[in-house]
């Protein structure tokens, strides 16, 4: 009997099911032995971040030093595609998808949330007095750190790495592929399977963060605006609705599903946005953001290296370490979706959408929604309800807070939708190779994320949800080096031959 072309399966028979069964493997691990699991991954969370924090500092460093190399005159014009390519999408749903499906709900959770925390609580690097004019600018300062031009070079680099040499070299978009110019031809070997094995854990492991984040907010808000209260089984329960509408609509496809949800939910983020910035205490938030803006570039360098020397606890590990694995966790598929999207773009182009636009989105952000929680001093209910409830708190001291609390329970799902419908299509991309993977690969894989979710969210620990990013992302720093390595010996090596 012949035997079917690779290009020709639906996927890739070892790649899907070593990746299905460990899946599934860690599943049952995490219903049959909870506290097992928890220890182990509390051990590798405690081993990676106090061990290691200085080369997360670096790596990220390194790679947005990479990215503005990347959009300078020697490579920025590089097309990311053959010369006839053309870009699929508008420019605005274009945005509206790589910025929805790479921030998610974190933005609308941590948004307002970590400036509070770092304003009763000083971060090392600045220190001084909690709940004071300084400590407020220091904790915004802090937070647009946190959500800057560090993070979101994880993923532009990555982006540009995947899909130049996809869309050049004519290659699968799979993970492995960005490593085309490390390790060559062996990418369709062993190598290149192990790799997007990998990337399927690393994607599971950061969903999951984003996941048990949504559904502890969700749940927060429930109970917080309306007095709702689900019960234990109400994380179960919202992730089990999440996962149901995002499978559906993962299974009608980019176009559909995707796109729709992608520019609704960037129209809602901008109304919120605006009115918090009317209705709130507008100058105060002008102000606060315009001099965290300059602190932040005053500051850029010694924060991205600040290791806190001599200083008592894991304050970086707990958050800075904890950030940069939770989007380095996030990379592999949000690489793959921006590079599926971006196809006939130019690097310059696709790193100031996918590091410049989003770095400023974040920081017009936090600025007002997060200086609001500062303003009206939203500490009490977060040492009170978690800082889950940041943003509903915010709310009660606003105009029309009815209408207001649905919207944000609206932006929390919608944004989660996004990402998770990207990382299924991510996922199905990871272990079949193809541009368009079948509905029923992708409906798996959709499935597949909200169990996950379930048993890591499902405890309702923060740091239990937090470690499964960070146990995920360790071995991908190391990978992103090697991937920064690559791509300029690429780029390099194509212009010589363009020019020969």
């Amino acid at each position: 009997m012949a035997r079917t072309p690779a290009s020709a399966r639906p996927f890739d028979p070892m790649i899907f099911w070593i990746s299905a069964g460990v899946t599934i493997a860690f599943v049952l691990w995490s219903i049959l032995f909870p506290d097992n699991m928890a220890s182990v991954i509390n051990t590798v969370f405690s081993w990676t971040t106090t061990m290691w924090t200085w080369l997360y500092l670096i790596t990220v460093f390194f790679l947005v030093m990479g990215c503005f190399v990347l959009m300078g005159p020697a490579y920025g014009s590089i097309k990311l595609g053959l010369p006839q390519d053309r870009p699929e999408f508008s420019n605005f749903s274009w945005f509206a998808m790589l910025f929805g499906s790479a921030i998610a709900a974190g933005i609308v959770f941590w948004g307002p949330a970590e400036p509070a925390y770092h304003y009763m609580s000083p971060p090392p690097y600045f220190g001084g007095d909690p709940l004071t004019p300084a400590a407020g600018a220091n904790a915004m300062t802090y937070s647009f750190f946190h959500w800057g031009l560090s993070a979101w070079s994880i993923y532009a680099l990555l982006t540009v790495a995947l899909a130049h040499a996809c869309f050049t070299q004519n290659l699968p978009l799979k993970f492995s592929s960005a490593f085309y110019y490390a390790i060559g031809d062996r990418i369709h070997g062993t190598w290149g399977k192990v790799l997007d094995i990998f990337a399927v854990f690393a994607t599971l492991g950061g969903l999951a963060t984003t996941t048990g984040f949504v559904a502890l907010q969700l749940s927060a808000g429930l109970k917080y605006q309306y007095g709702l209260e689900l019960g234990p089984s109400g994380t179960y329960i919202i992730i089990g609705v999440l996962t149901a509408i995002f499978t559906l609509s993962v299974y009608t496809g980019l176009q559909k599903g995707v796109k729709l949800m992608g520019d609704v939910n960037m129209w809602v983020f901008v109304a919120v946005w605006f009115f918090v910035l009317v209705f709130g205490p507008t100058i105060f938030l002008v102000n606060l953001t315009v001099n965290s803006f300059g602190q932040y570039l005053l500051h850029f360098i010694p924060m991205s290296l600040f290791t806190a020397p001599g200083y008592d606890g894991n304050w970086i590990g707990s958050w800075t370490v904890f950030y940069w694995a939770w989007w380095m966790s996030w990379s592999p598929f949000v690489a793959v979706f921006i590079a599926r999207i971006s196809k006939g773009r130019t690097i310059r182009e696709t790193v100031a959408a996918a590091l410049i636009l989003p770095s400023l989105g974040n920081f017009l952000w936090y600025g007002v929604v997060g200086g609001a929680g500062i303003h009206f001093d939203v500490t009490g209910t977060l040492e009170a309800h978690g800082v889950e409830s940041a943003i509903f708190a915010i709310a009660q001291n606003l105009p029309l807070t009815g209408l207001l609390a649905v919207a944000l329970i609206f932006l929390i799902a919608t944004f989660f939708l996004t990402s998770a419908n990207s990382a299924a299509i991510s996922l199905a991309m990871f272990v079949s190779g193809h541009e368009n993977p079948g509905r029923n690969l992708r409906a798996f894989w959709g499935i597949a994320l909200g169990a996950v979710a379930a048993v890591l969210a499902g405890s309702g620990s923060l740091k239990a949800i937090q470690t499964a990013s960070i146990a995920t992302a360790f071995p991908l720093m190391f990978l992103l080096l090697v991937a920064l390595f690559g791509l300029f010996k690429g780029l390099n090596q194509c212009k010589k031959t363009d020019t020969a």
